[in-house]
């Protein structure tokens, strides 16, 4: 029988993911007898999962949080932590503090355009050694676990797992958002890289035009939960049933509970209703009061978010960027600012009143269509978000601060490489030369082949109340797509194939 990545397969598996992966999990068992050894980031999930294991679905069971107890060692000796950490940096490649930026925790001090987003008392306590300390013991996790249980796999694990992986040589699949309507891909790293999306635009041969109605399935429905999110009705209803979780999460010994501070997770939806008053007061702008003006259209990121912390690590000061750009920007030519809704509150108040200060620099409203105004600016800039690729779709100029985006191989999608760029990327999506016709052909062709390339999972879906759903179709396209991504022929799901692999 020939040696396929399915013979021992670590998974880590999110609350949010349990209705896709159990099942591709069964799906895997089944067909290639596979050794399945399953991750959750807390003892209780640990416990559920032991608990209902009952059909030995699972090899084994363990919790792979290693950096929360870690940041918190004590009696560690100096020269040790550094030499570990040195040998770790020479393992993956990277300096031991972009790995900090796995998680919130860790990476929060590397995130200001987030400084009033919750963070971990413990978190906040730990020194530096503590945190080399945290960072070394979770890659040596993940080192051992690849070693002792001979994973030839390992599934939707954050960047420790990834750097352990890469250096082990082992396949590393993350299950991501192509951040269109309802489709998805099997990431290859932590980055989020979608190797199999350029040799799809290379071998289509006609398209459709491109349209795009609004933000993906899942950005819609979250933005459409947080709007009744802080009423006073749904602050009077939930923040005591927050609190009680608190405690219950702290009591078993949950991430949740470690990691909240109590009188931060009261303060928050206040907080939160009066960031919304204050930035109200100061966006103002609409599309129709930039009609016949030329501007550049910035949308903010949320922070802390792997999108920027974890994937675009080369640029993770959003407030900087809003500087370079305003200060590059050719005259006559506005930068116009809007919020994530999921970002406010955990800004500083001085960060939205020193982007008003800027005299080229307006804040549109929060109730802008994101679309609408990428169709109405003359460029779009992100560190890495999904409106430069809408844009690029969209057939306009994208301009974005990081390597790793999928559609940077687009000629009109420009990635900045050296601030020293930034002037003449300015003059260039503001004032050409562009082909405009040519643009809107390769933003259609993208979009075609994103969509070719991605799994559509349309009964993968959040209800009201944030809580995920999929349907047993979802399963077929999840499991030829990671087949497609690790370059293995499917398996046909025959009562006799399925027997020989299990026996």
């Amino acid at each position: 029988m020939n040696a396929t990545p399915f013979t021992s397969i670590g998974m880590e598996i999110l609350p949010a993911q349990v209705s896709l992966i159990v099942p591709l999990a069964r799906l895997l068992k089944e067909r290639y007898g596979a050794k399945l050894h399953l991750y959750v980031r807390s003892h209780v999930e640990e416990e559920t999962f032991r608990r209902n294991n009952a059909d030995g679905l699972w090899d084994s069971v363990t919790n792979d949080s290693i950096h929360l107890q870690a940041l918190r060692a004590e009696g560690l000796v100096e020269e040790d932590v550094i030499a570990r950490a040195r040998h770790v940096e020479e393992l993956t490649g990277e300096p031991i503090n972009r790995l900090a930026l796995a998680t919130r925790q860790t990476g929060h001090p590397f995130s200001p355009g987030a400084w009033r987003h919750p963070n971990s008392p413990f978190a906040e306590r730990a020194s530096n050694l503590q945190l080399m300390h945290a960072i070394t013991e979770s890659v040596a996790f993940w080192e051992k676990e690849i070693d002792e249980k001979e994973l030839s796999l390992v599934l939707d694990g954050n960047k420790f797992m990834a750097a352990a992986a890469r250096a082990k040589g082992v396949a590393y699949r993350r299950l991501t958002l192509a951040r269109f309507e309802t489709y998805f891909y099997w990431a290859v790293n932590e980055y989020f890289d979608h190797p199999g999306l350029k040799e799809a635009y290379d071998s289509l041969a006609s398209w459709p035009a491109a349209e795009i109605g609004g933000s993906y399935a899942f950005a819609a429905q979250k933005y459409k939960m947080e709007k009744r999110l802080f009423s006073w009705r749904r602050i009077v209803r939930i923040l005591p049933e927050s609190i009680l979780y608190h405690f219950y999460y702290k009591m078993r010994g949950m991430e949740k509970g470690l990691s909240t501070n109590l009188l931060r997770l009261i303060a928050l939806p206040f907080r939160i209703r009066h960031a919304h008053r204050h930035l109200a007061r100061l966006a103002t702008t609409s599309l129709n009061d930039l009609e016949n003006r030329q501007f550049v259209y910035y949308p903010l990121q949320k922070e802390p978010e792997v999108t920027i912390m974890q994937s675009a690590p080369e640029c993770l000061s959003q407030h900087a960027t809003i500087l370079s750009l305003a200060r590059d920007l050719p005259a006559g030519v506005l930068l116009a600012i809007k919020e994530n809704t999921s970002a406010i509150g955990r800004r500083t108040a001085s960060f939205y009143d020193q982007i008003a200060a800027l005299k080229n620099v307006v804040l549109l409203r929060a109730d802008t269509s994101s679309i609408d105004a990428i169709k109405q600016a003359a460029a779009t800039v992100t560190i890495a978000g999904t409106a430069s690729m809408e844009a690029a779709i969209l057939g306009k100029p994208a301009i974005t601060f990081s390597k790793h985006v999928k559609w940077g191989f687009l000629p009109h999608a420009r990635i900045v490489k050296s601030e020293s760029e930034l002037p003449s990327l300015l003059r260039w999506a503001v004032s050409g030369p562009f082909d405009a016709d040519q643009a809107r052909e390769d933003g259609a062709r993208f979009l075609a082949a994103l969509k070719d390339s991605s799994m559509n999972l349309e009964g993968f879906r959040r209800d009201g109340r944030g809580r995920y759903h999929s349907d047993e179709e979802d399963i077929a396209p999840l499991y030829a797509g990671l087949c497609k991504s690790l370059d293995v022929t499917p398996m046909e799901a025959t009562p006799e194939k399925i027997k020989a692999k299990v026996a």
